[in-house]
């Protein structure tokens, strides 16, 4: 049937058609309808003001000593608050100073202790050193004191620094004699400070002496310039781990070299250093054990500022104008004299250490630790004023501050903000808000109960709006009055009619003491709005899909209805039934119900076109049948649970049966509609049908059509319902199971296929999304297996070649990721990812390339793709695991076990959902796997002798065609960065093409030897299933042997899902099919006449591949009900195939002819 002429309806001159101009926005309306909306507003009644008439106003009038007692107490509750504030703010401070003055003398009296501990410690055990050498006879530099590790412990221990050396000095004469002198005597001097510092020689290793000396480099220790003399590195405390620093010559480094210099002037003054990077830890301290000496909490730094103190050894220790003949230096951490000093939980002191020599950095005190900062003054200068000083210079001679060569070191004192807050607290303003708050208390009382009673009242009308609203929008006018009682004058008046609005145990939609709430409308018209295709059309979709369109379809109606004075009665299932002339009576009932159908029926064309770039093929294809009748209803409530209003009578049935004699996108009415239409003088619309319809129990009626018909076409004879049997659907007409016309009258083939490119580009955006997310999944775990470094250009290079055939390609095993924990907790909501517009471009570009690379065939072509597209995509979103693993994952377990059961979902589903690579690889299978088909076997093909079929040597031609020449085009410049986006490492284009070189070459069902490799590598991964139990112990290369057939099966059900679908699905494409047959038959590119076998053909089709492969779907286990569902349709298809299946094909064959 073809749809109605929307010319012939000039509709008085007015716009007839609601175009929405988005499915989430206001439509556009002509004038006449904006006037018709604020017409309908001006008569709608307030519901709020209505039943603000029923409640009694309360005197809130104001006293004037009420408002001086307010402005009394406020004035009051200011100045206490006030006051309050200042006083214990100040007291806060107080303390605040104290404590900071107490531990700020604390650490400065501790950081110039540990100077004058240093000072004196090794002043002590230089000392010792001149005295014992002189005791014992030694000439410099061939002194060794044999007790140094004791002597120097003891004054590390004091002077609170880490390492120590003794640094004789050594000249160009003596030089020789020097290094002869260390040779015959390191081993005995380093033995002998491990024995008594860890009583054996576990922690040393006897490598590393050098005979010469040395200075440090990158490279290690390397023979020293010649110099006028030396100060080598000869004991050292706690003992080297090694003999490689021996024989360092210390003024190799010019900052030491300097303040030897200032040494060898100040005489006995020990003199410090600048602070340089620290590199004698690792010489006889270990990592750990120096880390031990130092406090760090994250964010801070942990490159501990270190100076070294140099301290003169003289030839006579009671003479400091006698000779230097060595220095002592020893490895200080700025940090030490800092930590214990305060209590635990007193922290926010900040140290800032400064040198001479340009130096400073930053410390933080809490409690017992002190933290390193960094370098630099980082302390908070809003805490200036509270700066306290402290000398660390401590000198003796007179010439201290003026010697160059050395750092004289301050310290300066800061607290922080975490040291304010301990003695800041909120309790001024905790007080302060109290103490207000209670005078506010006082000033509410003298209001509470004024508020009380307005916000009492307040709720009872909002509450009785609310409920008079819903009651408003469920029922027409006069039954919503019996409802709330409004029909009696009385009860308008009556104090009590308003509670009892309220009250919940006088329902009159359950109170059936009460008389009935029913009217009878004498005049009105009823129309029932039937999808067409709707059940055959939601059979492959997901219920969101399914819902998405019946609330953006419905949606739409109903804001229709109150543009249009015309009242929804209900909706069932996929019929939309709504009715004028209810609850107010008008002449012209069924001209506003004319013009309300044809405004649903131009915007269900207009939002089904939309829709399918979101919903998928042949959306577009659905449309309205629609059926009017004019008669008399009896309209009520049947009171109970879930009541609504409904109508009765026979006008009903009539509707009903107008509406499912009709022909989709077309106006069906009755001849009492049309003798309404002709009083009100339009004629002109009616088109009168040929023949006549059967009603139940009123024999044969006369109807017409609204607008004139295009051209002839079939009309309905069936049910109209699309929820009867399989039987009963067959009597309708292919037109009118899958009602294309309507929708073809306003979209040409370039919009369709346009759409089609929009859906397929939705699609697989979603999944390049969950590949991006996917990704950064891994990068955020830090596993190689996600290594995102440049696509290999010479893998990418190869796989330009296009000489390769698919067929070699097949993989037995394709191995996808295993399940990892941290990658699964670390993926991000794949919706938020961005695609870069060059890559959406690309993608784009791409599909419309694929989709223009497709033949004009009846059924290999490029919507075929797009169907088989969207099956892939169902049964990805169906993969999932057995009823034991979801019990296992709603039960209380811990950690450890939800890891093993979500390891054990993966391995049971293979992988396939949880690498959205995988799902990209079939549903660019499923988009290519026909490209270039020429609407003839691959036999015909290998018979003709056609190019491509010596190319790939006569085998599975068509599918290597259409993969060669898509692959080809995806490795393309012109897509290389859509290609480097979905595939970022060599590893991920070669699974992704091994993926899809199996997908595609699956779809080949002739090849018998195929065939039974495919079989043969089903039993092996299938033979014997594992049970939960098992799942662990299942090697890596079984899942993914499973997860290869599984996939490849996958494809294979796709590419024929129409025979394991609706009816009506089956039906549309098996007639596709057969006309491309046939047209292959004419043109002599076959031998036989597929008229004569189709019917057997197809018989066998079900019975030896269609059922057998919906079994292994349900075997392996993975799909859930939709392995069911396909088997179900799959038998019920075949036994109304048997039974209608010679009929079909004679109708077939007849339209042929014709």
């Amino acid at each position: 049937m073809q749809p109605l002429d929307n010319r012939s309806l000039d509709l008085d001159g007015e716009d007839p058609i609601l175009v929405p101009a988005d499915l989430g926005g206001k439509s556009r309306l002509s004038s006449h309808n904006d006037s018709e909306t604020d017409e309908s507003a001006s008569e709608r009644r307030d519901e709020v003001q209505e039943i603000r008439n029923r409640s009694r106003h309360e005197d809130r009038s104001v006293q004037v000593w009420r408002l001086a007692l307010l402005f009394l107490i406020l004035v009051i509750g200011a100045t206490v608050s006030g006051l309050t504030f200042h006083f214990l703010q100040q007291e806060e401070k107080k303390a605040l100073n104290l404590a900071y003055d107490q531990f700020s003398d604390a650490l400065s009296e501790a950081a110039i202790r540990q100077q004058e501990d240093i000072r004196e410690g090794f002043q002590t055990l230089a000392t010792i050193i001149s005295d014992y050498a002189d005791a014992s006879n030694q000439i410099w530099p061939f002194v060794d004191l044999p007790k140094f590790e004791a002597y120097a412990e003891h004054v590390l221990k004091i002077a609170g620094t880490e390492v120590c050396t003794l640094l004789p000095l050594v000249t160009r004469e003596n030089k020789e004699a020097y290094l002869n002198y260390t040779d015959n005597n390191y081993e005995r001097i380093v033995a002998e400070a491990h024995m008594i510092e860890n009583g054996n020689l576990d922690d040393l290793n006897p490598v590393g002496y050098k005979s010469f000396l040395t200075v440090g480099t990158a490279n290690g220790f390397v023979e020293d310039i010649d110099r006028d003399f030396y100060h080598p590195m000869w004991h050292f405390s706690p003992p080297m781990f090694t003999y490689g620093a021996l024989n360092w010559n210390a003024i190799s480094v010019p900052d030491y070299a300097s303040v030897f210099e200032a040494v060898k002037i100040l005489k006995h003054e020990p003199l410090i250093s600048k602070v340089r990077p620290y590199v004698t830890a690792g010489l006889s301290l270990s990592n750990a054990e120096h880390a031990a000496m130092h406090s760090e909490i994250e964010g801070s730094s942990t490159d501990f500022p270190h100076s070294f103190v140099f301290t003169p050894v003289h030839l006579e220790s009671e003479d400091t104008n006698s000779p230097i003949v060595a220095i002592i230096g020893s490895a200080m951490g700025w940090d030490f004299s800092l930590q214990n000093l305060l209590p635990e939980g007193v922290v926010g002191i900040n140290a800032i250490l400064k040198n001479s020599c340009g130096q400073s950095f930053a410390y933080e005190i809490n409690g017992p630790d002190a933290f390193y900062l960094g370098e630099g003054d980082m302390h908070q200068t809003k805490y200036d004023e509270y700066e306290r000083f402290v000398n660390l210079a401590l000198h003796t001679h007179p010439e201290f501050e003026d010697t160059q060569g050395h750092c004289r070191y301050s310290m300066h004192l800061y607290l922080n903000d975490k040291f304010a807050d301990l003695y800041l607290t909120p309790v001024p303003l905790l007080y302060t808000v109290c103490i207000a708050g209670s005078f506010a208390f006082m000033i509410a009382v003298f209001f509470v109960y004024n508020s009380f009673v307005h916000k009492r009242n307040e709720t009872l009308v909002a509450n009785a709006a609310r409920s008079n609203a819903v009651i408003t929008s469920l029922f027409p006018d006069n039954i919503r009055n019996k409802i709330i009682g409004d029909e009696s004058s009385d009860n308008k008046k009556n104090p009590r009619n308003f509670h009892e609005l309220l009250d919940p145990t006088s329902d009159p939609l359950t109170d059936l003491s009460r008389p009935p709430l029913a009217d009878y409308f004498a005049t009105t018209t009823v129309m029932f709005a039937d999808i067409c295709g709707f059940t055959a059309w939601s059979s492959v979709r997901e219920p969101s899909q399914v819902f998405t369109l019946l609330e953006t379809v419905y949606g739409e109606f109903d804001r229709l209805t109150k543009h249009s004075k015309v009242f929804k009665v209900e909706t069932v299932g996929d019929c939309y039934v709504a009715a004028t002339g209810i609850p107010t009576f008008r002449k012209d009932h069924a001209v506003l119900m004319v013009k309300y159908a044809h405004k649903i029926s131009r915007a269900m064309t207009h939002m089904t076109q939309t829709l399918e770039t979101k919903l998928g093929p042949d959306t577009a294809d659905l449309l309205l049948r629609i059926g009017i009748h004019s008669g008399p209803v009896t309209a009520g409530v049947i009171r109970g649970e879930k009541a609504r209003f409904q109508l009765f009578g026979d006008t009903m049935n009539v509707a009903a049966r107008v509406e499912s004699k009709g022909a989709a996108g077309r106006i069906h009415v009755s001849l009492d509609t049309a003798e309404h239409l002709r009083k009100c003088h339009k004629g002109h619309w009616l088109v009168k049908r040929e023949g006549t319809i059967v009603a139940r129990g009123k024999g044969d009626l006369q109807t017409y059509w609204i607008g004139k018909a295009v051209g002839s076409g079939k009309e309905s004879t069936g049910t109209g319902s699309e929820t009867a049997s399989v039987s009963e659907k067959s009597n309708n007409s292919l037109e009118e199971a899958t009602p294309a016309a309507f929708g073809n009258q306003l979209d040409d083939a370039g919009d369709r296929k346009d759409r089609l490119v929009d859906w397929n580009v939705t699609v697989f955006t979603d999944i390049l999304k969950q590949i991006v997310a996917r990704r950064n999944a891994y990068v955020a775990a830090k596993k190689d297996s996600a290594d995102l470094s440049a696509v290999d250009l010479r893998v990418v290079e190869d796989m330009k070649k296009d000489d390769f055939k698919p067929l070699h390609d097949v993989r037995e095993t394709i191995w996808l990721p295993e399940f990892n924990q941290t990658v699964e907790d670390s993926q991000e909501d794949a919706h938020t990812i961005d695609i870069p517009t060059s890559v959406s471009t690309q993608l784009r570009d791409f599909i419309s390339t694929i989709a223009s690379l497709y033949r004009s065939n009846s059924f290999h072509n490029f919507k075929h793709a797009s169907h088989v597209t969207m099956s892939v995509i169902k049964l990805l979103s169906r993969i999932k695991a057995p009823t034991d693993f979801e019990m296992m994952e709603n039960e209380n377990e811990s950690d450890d076990d939800s890891f093993h059961v979500k390891a054990n979902l993966h391995d049971h589903t293979y992988g396939i959902t949880s690498d959205p690579l995988t799902q990209f690889a079939c549903a660019f299978a499923a988009l290519i796997h026909d490209v270039d088909h020429e609407g003839v076997t691959n036999a015909q093909l290998v018979k003709e002798g056609a190019v491509v079929a010596a190319k790939y040597e006569n085998r599975s031609v068509a599918e290597q065609n259409s993969f060669v020449l898509s692959w080809n085009l995806f490795m393309s410049d012109r897509f290389a960065t859509l290609r480097e986006h979905l595939c970022a490492t060599p590893a991920e284009i070669i699974r992704f093409r091994e993926l899809a070189v199996n997908a595609v070459m699956a779809t080949d069902i002739v090849d018998k030897d195929l065939k039974n490799l495919r079989n043969n590598r089903w039993d092996k991964a299938f033979k014997n299933q594992a049970n939960i139990e098992e799942l662990d112990n299942e090697s890596r290369e079984s899942i993914n042997r499973k997860a290869t057939i599984v996939i490849e099966h996958l494809i294979q059900a796709s590419d024929v899902s129409h025979t394991m679908q609706h009816w009506h699905v089956y039906r549309k494409w098996n007639e596709r099919l057969f006309h491309e047959m046939h047209a292959a038959y004419v043109q002599g590119r076959s031998d036989s006449d597929p008229a004569l076998t189709w019917y057997k053909g197809e018989m066998g089709f079900f019975d030896f591949y269609i059922i057998p492969l919906a079994k292994k779907l349900e075997s392996c286990g993975v799909f859930g009900k939709s392995s069911d569902e396909f088997l179900n349709y799959a038998r019920s298809n075949r036994e109304e195939w048997e039974i209608r299946g010679e009929e079909i094909v004679a109708e077939m064959v007849a339209g042929l002819n014709e």
